[in-house]
């Protein structure tokens, strides 16, 4: 029997362990268990937990259910799952089952039927204890269809690590052996259509004349729609920029190439003289306002008036998402050519001028909408002021609708509003809808120490 080094590797065992498949013509989890045994352990799994605590980097053994999940022991996950262990359970440096089975080193089939049977149960995709989340260690190891499963079930693959990587991060670091097909899936748009490509990559050029062309040889570029991966139109969230249209590139919201062209301007006004869509004229039109890239290149308003020109009219959604995400200028723009303004609009601004007479005639989802702009952009009197008019101070977001008024204001460090907002009811035991947190813990996640502190004291533990 071999003797583990003072200072043992994993990834020199995981080497070994291919080594000893190639050499022995074994599967790697046969040859995974042979090496195990020949180091005293009865199983990979636990011989990375010996490797770990080798090296200090295990402090407790692993929870029931994760133990199961890393091991790669399907029957005990199930059983434990119908005795009520709890599905997420793990800490900031022990990642929660559904990690532990992306993670481990079991067989792929065996990895995505007990990621299966968690997510099942309840299990969130999301958790990210342990520094990372299982689409991180999915994308990293593969293989791709437990990847589209963790999407199915709702993991983000924009989610960063405590790194500030994200699943594609890890994909292009890791060794799956369908990497190719795993980075395709999260390096999103995900466009297979090469004449689409070649027009998005026209368009993000700054080249009119190409595009023109390619549009004139292919008039169905502009009424298609990409069609990506099923796995995001299966998925348990909206995605705002799935399955996209060309025209909608022009905004570059979500952020896909590091500057704008100049002439962004004139590569949609190609687009536009060869027949845009209302739709997607609207649509365009939201994301440019509340695309920062073009508002710091000084594109946002002539991109704005443009499609304005062409149709464009502004939703009272696109106002809405744009209110919440602090761009007030496509905004102030749509005043100034003569947009009413609106208690939402008043509240977001600050204009408490405005703002009371417009609540007294605001209906009651608009007295709740102004609150929500008002939170969001740390007004705090608007904010006193459509309570007064009948917010329910505990409802969720309009916008960032997963969370409510007291974690917008835990994350902002807003103690005033913070303050407003305990005074006048609001519930600290609220979870929020996307990470399952309540506002004390999205404080202490972000490192806002001093505002969870603040909570603390005011909902008086010690």
């Amino acid at each position: 029997m071999s003797e583990l080094p003072a200072r043992p590797s994993k990834e020199h065992l995981r080497k070994q362990a291919k080594r000893l498949a190639r050499d022995k013509s074994l599967g790697l989890a046969e040859a995974q268990r042979k090496l195990a045994a020949d180091y005293g352990a009865p199983n990979w799994a636990e011989l990375m937990r010996r490797v770990d605590a080798a090296r200090g980097g295990e402090a407790a053994p692993l929870p029931p259910l994760a133990a199961a999940a890393r091991a790669g022991d399907l029957a005990a996950v199930r059983r434990l799952i119908a005795e009520g262990q709890p599905t997420d359970e793990g800490s900031a440096k022990i990642g929660p089952p559904l990690w532990q089975a992306c993670a481990s080193d079991a067989p792929a089939e065996v990895r995505i039927a007990i990621a299966d049977a968690l997510l099942s149960a309840g299990a969130s995709p999301r958790h990210d204890g342990g520094g990372e989340t299982a689409l991180h260690a999915a994308a990293n190891r593969g293989p791709l269809a437990l990847a589209e499963l963790l999407i199915r079930g709702g993991a983000l693959e924009w989610q960063l690590d405590a790194k500030g990587r994200t699943p594609l991060d890890a994909a292009c670091r890791g060794e799956a052996v369908d990497k190719a097909a795993i980075i395709e899936l999260l390096a999103r748009p995900v466009i297979r259509d090469p004449s689409f490509r070649a027009a998005v990559t026209a368009l993000q050029g700054g080249d009119a004349t190409g595009l023109a062309r390619l549009l004139d040889d292919e008039p169905r570029l502009l009424r298609e729609r990409i069609l990506e991966p099923e796995c995001y139109r299966e998925a348990s969230r909206s995605q705002y920029f799935r399955d996209p249209k060309l025209f909608w590139f022009i905004a570059n919201n979500p952020t896909l190439m590091k500057r704008m062209p100049d002439n962004i301007v004139e590569v949609a006004d190609v687009m536009i003289a060869r027949g845009v869509d209302r739709t997607d004229l609207d649509y365009a039109l939201e994301l440019v306002m509340t695309s920062s890239p073009a508002r710091e290149q000084g594109l946002q308003i002539p991109l704005l008036e443009r499609l304005m020109k062409a149709g464009a009219t502004p939703t009272s959604r696109a106002i809405d998402v744009t209110l919440a995400h602090w761009e007030l200028e496509p905004i102030q723009a749509l005043l100034r050519a003569g947009h009413p303004m609106t208690a939402p609009i008043a509240a977001a601004l600050g204009r408490t001028d405005r703002l009371e007479p417009l609540l007294r005639e605001a209906s009651a989802a608009d007295i709740q909408n102004a609150f929500g702009m008002a939170v969001i952009n740390r007004q705090t009197e608007a904010a006193r002021l459509a309570l007064d008019a009948g917010a329910d101070v505990n409802s969720f977001l309009p916008v960032h609708s997963h969370s409510t008024a007291l974690h917008q204001a835990a994350i902002d460090e807003n103690l005033a509003l913070i303050d407003l907002l305990l005074a006048r009811g609001a519930r600290a035991d609220i979870a929020d809808k996307l990470w399952d947190s309540t506002p004390l813990g999205w404080a202490r996640h972000q490192g806002k120490d001093s505002t969870a502190d603040y909570l603390e004291r005011l909902m008086g533990r010690p």
